[in-house]
């Protein structure tokens, strides 16, 4: 019996998952925009932003110990872990000005809002689009578009 609601919360959960649009295709936070300004920092901003960064390295240590049946000792393991540099195309966090990005303003279409974009990406004033916009928990960034989709 157990084995049979576990089963049905399962797909439950994955029918739920199946179901979520994909981000770029969210119509509620993704619109067309066209490209209003560009601002390009310079290799003074740029060098100010990478003093001002937190440091690129992480460094992780786990342990852990396990005990067998009947009190026998099961065993134990250490780990250890690090990682040192690149952040960039993590696609977790915003891009930064520190490594290369700019700062790109759009408007979407039929709205007089302006929306600001940090972006690795190079857009020309007035080009066309795809930005992600007022979501949630996820950052202000482009996709690319669609064939067929266009700021007319």
């Amino acid at each position: 019996m157990m084995k049979i609601v576990i089963a049905a919360i399962l797909l439950t959960l994955l029918a739920a998952c199946q179901s979520t649009p994909k981000l770029e295709e969210d119509a509620r936070y993704v619109r067309l925009a066209t490209v209003v300004d560009i601002h390009e920092y310079t290799e003074i901003e740029r060098k100010q932003a990478q003093a001002n960064r937190p440091s690129d390295t992480h460094v992780g240590i786990g342990f852990g110990v396990g005990t067998g049946s009947y009190g026998s000792f099961g065993g134990m393991s250490l780990g250890i872990g690090t990682t040192v540099g690149d952040r960039r195309d993590s696609g977790k966090e915003p891009p930064q000005i520190a490594e290369g990005a700019n700062r790109i303003t759009v408007q979407p279409l039929g709205s007089t809002e302006r929306i600001e974009v940090m972006s690795y990406e190079n857009h020309k004033k007035g080009g066309c689009v795809k930005v992600l916009a007022g979501h949630p928990t996820e950052f202000p960034r482009f996709f690319a578009l669609k064939p067929g989709e266009r700021c007319e």
